[in-house]
């Protein structure tokens, strides 16, 4: 039994410094050694402990920094996340704050950024973090959109009905009423005004007023008014008075109530030929197209007097006239006779003379026809003796035969006389030639 409590005494011993748990202090005090990390709470149940983790950090015994960063669009508006031992920081871009980059730097101006933040004409004032609005009159709330029941004050008469508007109202009177308020009496329920004048009612006194029709005047619209006093019509028109109204009677050249309007005479295209047709007062002047004449342009003007074709017929056109030359003349107004030698139309030198539409040749000796196309043969009477008879115009030549000489190839040459024998032999002439007699 010693042993035992000796035993026991250890371990109470050992319980005062380990504090062990348990009715015979079996358990020793699992958080004792401090077993949770990073500032975790341990907890004993038994002989287990287990750990309460501060944010940011897990596992068994909260040794585990959890990455928050780890978690998509943490940190707002393009901010870059930094993970922190238990936390983390967002690094924002510039003109971005707060823990995650979710506030601007600057105070936003709500009434830029919306122009219709004030309705019905209220003005906005921008303050830091907001905005307010100052109301015209007639409107209230945030955002000046509530109408002020105007009605709410209003003092119509009992027996109207009160129309609120925007920062006042209207009493609708019953019959018989009448008055900003309907307070008063109607006085047009008597048809006072006549002529079919429209009636008011003075909102102030509660008398009639008249607004008489053209042409009538008076308190209550029975006195004729004389236009004529007046002149109404335009462009020395002469006014005619009549009852309650008055006409007038317009000068050539005018129409309408009043005269007022020019008639257009231009409107019944009377020029002719595109003619351009001038309004006038009273009528019209045509502006005719070159060729034309008249007081409509109906008229051509004929060209061709004075006649300009010198030798032809001259044709008229519009503006403009054409010449039909005679035979044997040219150009625009025919003044250029045609020169028919200029072709050379005559043969065998011969002599061209111009003549009107036509021409006339003058032959050399020798030759004939119209062209002097035709050659007398001057070698038909074989004029060359001893030779080739060549013609010419009014002449001939002779290509004599070896021997022979002279215009007409008669005379014989003597060969002899230029030695033509060697070695001192005879020389003999011949007719046409020579021999040698050695």
């Amino acid at each position: 039994g010693n042993t035992i409590f000796h035993r026991n005494d250890f371990l109470l011993t050992e319980c005062s410094v380990l504090n062990p748990t348990g009715k015979e202090c079996q358990w020793i005090n699992a958080c004792t050694s401090q077993p949770c990390a990073n500032g975790s709470t341990c907890t004993v149940s038994g002989n287990k402990f287990s750990c309460v983790c501060l944010s940011g950090y897990t596992g068994q015994k909260c040794e585990i920094d959890v990455n928050e960063c780890a978690t998509p669009g943490l940190c707002q508006h393009g901010g870059t996340c930094v993970n922190l031992p238990g936390s983390y920081r967002c690094q924002c871009k510039p003109g971005y704050t707060g823990h995650r980059c979710q506030f601007c730097t600057e105070d936003v101006d709500e009434c830029q950024l919306q122009p219709n933040a004030c309705q019905n004409g209220g003005t906005c004032t921008n303050h830091n973090g907001g905005y307010a609005c100052v109301c015209v009159n007639g409107w209230s709330g945030d955002d000046c959109s509530k109408n002020i029941d105007d009605c709410f004050t209003a003092s119509c008469a009992n027996g109207s009905t009160c129309i609120d508007r925007v920062a006042s109202f209207s009493c609708i009177c019953p019959e018989g009423k009448a008055g900003l308020l309907c307070h008063l009496d109607d006085a047009c329920v008597s048809n006072p005004c006549q002529k079919g004048a429209l009636c008011d009612t003075n909102p102030v006194n509660g008398h009639y007023i008249c607004t008489c029709p053209q042409g009538h005047k008076g308190a209550d619209c029975t006195e004729d008014v004389d236009e004529s006093n007046s002149n109404p019509c335009e462009h020395a028109g002469k006014c005619v008075n009549t009852e309650g109204s008055f006409h007038c009677e317009c000068l050539k050249g005018y129409t309408g109530p009043r005269c007022e309007m020019d008639i257009n005479e231009c409107h019944s295209n009377p020029c002719q030929n595109d003619a351009t047709c001038l309004d006038k007062i009273g009528g019209f002047t045509c502006l005719c197209m070159p060729g034309f004449t008249g007081l409509l342009c109906e008229e051509n003007i004929n060209n061709c007097d004075p006649d300009p074709c010198h030798h032809g017929e001259c044709q008229d056109g519009i503006d403009s006239y054409t010449c039909i030359c005679n035979p044997g003349y040219m150009g625009a107004i025919c003044s250029e006779q045609i020169d028919e030698c200029h072709s050379n139309p005559c043969l065998h030198q011969g002599r061209c003379i111009d003549l009107v539409n036509g021409y006339q040749c003058n032959c050399l000796l020798g030759t004939s026809g119209v062209n002097c196309e035709n050659n007398f043969d001057d070698c038909a009477s074989n004029p060359c003796i001893h030779g080739d008879c060549i013609d010419g115009i009014n002449r001939y030549n002779c290509a004599c035969k070896p021997g022979f000489t002279g215009k007409r190839c008669t005379v014989d040459i003597d060969e002899c006389l230029s030695k033509p024998c060697k070695n001192h032999a005879l020389c003999h002439n011949i007719q046409g030639s020579y021999l040698c007699e050695c």
